[in-house]
């Protein structure tokens, strides 16, 4: 099971790549029209620009620069046709290390969201234009040109250098391609003294995306993008997906000590070191290859896991060996996970798809088409046919593994889906999103049974125990919630970790509890009375994804500092 989003997001994130097929360019004035509609306007105890980004329901996400809203006060946002939409700076949320931050403001009107482009290719000579709204006036400024220097060490995340002029009041307004998409985030000049030269600089569209899941609980990053364009894996005709479950191996009740001790670190995914400029703030890079999922096979034998750098791998969870990559996915690997009968690997992406492997021999079987965006989290049914998945288009779509048809899709959240769970009989699955809220849904007839609050701030995760009888969900506020299934009841709260909770999962007993967390550990809990039995520490980063074996005894941990940890039960 993977969390995201969310946690890394503090990450989230990302040396992301988004790859589009060629496209034919826009003429100026195309391009202009559409910098004015994502274009709005910002005045308050400062003024500047931005740019409308996200929108999930009537909530519009504008990114900026630091700069433009950094004093406190009251600001307004000017939009596109005139309206004007009041915040304050505390609502204001900063990205660390660059100069960008984001606010909402709701709005019943239907405003145009910027399409993301691919920063990763702007190039030296690259066309751009650039818009924003000059100081004094409400007229918006659009200018052409093209890129001149790529800053190999940006201050600040400026690493666009551009031959365009600009007025003060233009930060923070939009960097646009030929094909008029967002590739950045227009920001600051220099003057040279001696030469009165002007330098103008632009933070590229990346280094928002790799941020933004650390600071919202609105619409992540990134929207939805059109598959790479590679010659396809042949795939074996009309494949077995899915059979009934293998028999599983016997439970063993861990002992009340829980004493699971670290016995190996598997490093295999990128361990690159994306640098997001040269500051003053810690949190200044991060690793290519974080593990964002893992998941362990019933027979305990085998590991996949799941990473930004947009590879799986399956390991020998005996020998620690990697056993072999599986490429395919164009963006990051949100989510993976495996059926009971060991036999079916699925896998969800950023790339909008679902991909489904024989674990086996690591062939890729088919792609599950029908999201509009990232699939955070995928779960398989006990009994190997159906599957789930939630997605950043805050829906959950059920799926026929046999056929790979889409049976029905499920649509009252109005935020991003995090996570799904299936009850073990099949009937029942909880959802979670970022509007603070679990659902229940009954999958015979695809209706919402309840929806549970309680939770003060984003829910990342949510797992149901062994019986059926119970849930458990991890949430941004630092808890961790036990609630009754059947009723909807809250039962307890878990108080204990000192930062974001993100996975929860149940051992195969359903007596006790894994939970990872943004403070880099891993709790383990009693379940029966709520106490916590011990903390487990070895990860350098936040800890995105807990999966426990059939047996009890084997704990995968995947992080933020692109290791998986395994934790072995103490004789």
């Amino acid at each position: 099971m993977r969390v995201t989003g969310g946690l890394a997001a503090l990450l989230l994130g990302t040396a992301i790549v988004i790859v589009q097929p060629a496209a034919t360019a826009l003429t100026p004035s195309e391009i202009a029209e559409i910098a004015r509609q994502i274009t709005v306007r910002i005045d308050g105890a400062s003024s500047g620009s931005g740019v409308i980004i996200e929108r999930q329901g009537n909530v519009y996400t504008v990114v900026t620069n630091w700069h433009v809203v950094q004093l406190e006060g009251n600001y307004t946002v000017h939009t596109p046709d005139g309206q004007q939409y009041k915040f304050n700076h505390s609502q204001v949320k900063r990205f660390p290390g660059v100069d960008l931050a984001v606010f909402e403001f709701t709005s019943n009107v239907n405003y145009r969201v910027a399409e993301k482009g691919n920063s990763d290719q702007v190039a030296l000579g690259t066309d751009i234009a650039v818009a924003g709204y000059p100081q004094g006036t409400s007229d918006i400024d659009f200018r052409r040109g093209a890129i001149s220097r790529l800053e190999s060490k940006p201050k600040d995340g400026y690493a666009f250098i551009y031959d365009i002029g600009g007025f003060p009041g233009m930060s923070g307004g939009a960097i646009l391609d030929e094909q008029g998409k967002l590739v950045g985030i227009h920001g600051r000049a220099k003057t040279r003294p001696d030469t009165n030269a002007t330098t103008v600089l632009g933070i590229p569209l990346k280094t928002y995306l790799s941020l933004a899941p650390s600071v919202q609980p609105m619409a992540t990053p990134p929207a939805p993008k059109p598959p790479v364009s590679t010659t396809p894996t042949p795939k074996p005709q009309n494949p077995p997906v899915a059979t009934a479950p293998a028999p599983k191996p016997p439970v063993v009740n861990a002992p009340s000590a829980a004493k699971f001790t670290l016995v190996r670190t598997l490093i295999g995914h990128s361990q690159k070191v994306i640098e997001l400029g040269n500051n003053s703030f810690s949190n200044n890079s991060y690793k290519e290859g974080r593990v964002l999922s893992v998941a362990i096979s019933p027979d305990g034998r085998t590991l996949a896991s799941g990473s930004l750098d947009k590879t799986i791998k399956i390991w020998n969870l005996t020998t620690g060996q990697e056993i072999r990559t599986l490429n395919g996915h164009s963006d990051w690997v949100s989510s993976v996970a495996i059926s009971a009968d060991g036999r079916t690997l699925v896998s969800s992406s950023s790339d909008s798809t679902i991909k489904i492997w024989n674990l086996t021999t690591g062939q890729e079987i088919r792609t599950l088409n029908g999201h509009s965006s990232t699939v955070d989290s995928v779960a398989f049914s006990a009994d190997g046919r159906t599957l789930a998945s939630g997605s950043r288009d805050n829906t959950i779509k059920i799926w026929n593994l046999t056929t790979g048809q889409e049976i029905r899709t499920l649509n009252s959240h109005s935020y991003a889906v995090n996570s799904v769970a299936f009850s073990p009989d099949g009937r029942t699955l909880a959802s979670n999103s970022w509007n603070k809220t679990i659902k229940i849904w009954n999958l015979t007839t695809g209706q919402e049974i309840r929806t549970l609050n309680g939770h003060s701030d984003v829910v990342w995760s949510v797992a149901i125990s062994p019986d059926g009888r119970t849930l458990a969900s991890g949430s941004r506020d630092n808890t961790i919630k036990i609630w009754n299934l059947t009723t909807g009841q809250e039962i307890s709260t878990l108080n204990g970790h000192s930062d974001s909770v993100g996975p929860v999962a149940f051992s195969p007993d359903g007596k006790t509890l894994a939970s990872g967390s943004a403070d880099e550990t891993i709790k383990i809990w009693n379940v029966a009375t709520r106490q916590e039995m011990r903390t487990l520490k070895g990860h350098s980063n936040l800890v995105n994804s807990v999966a426990l074996s059939q047996d009890g005894r084997t704990l995968a941990s995947g992080s933020d500092d692109a290791t998986i940890k395994i934790w072995r039960l103490s004789e």
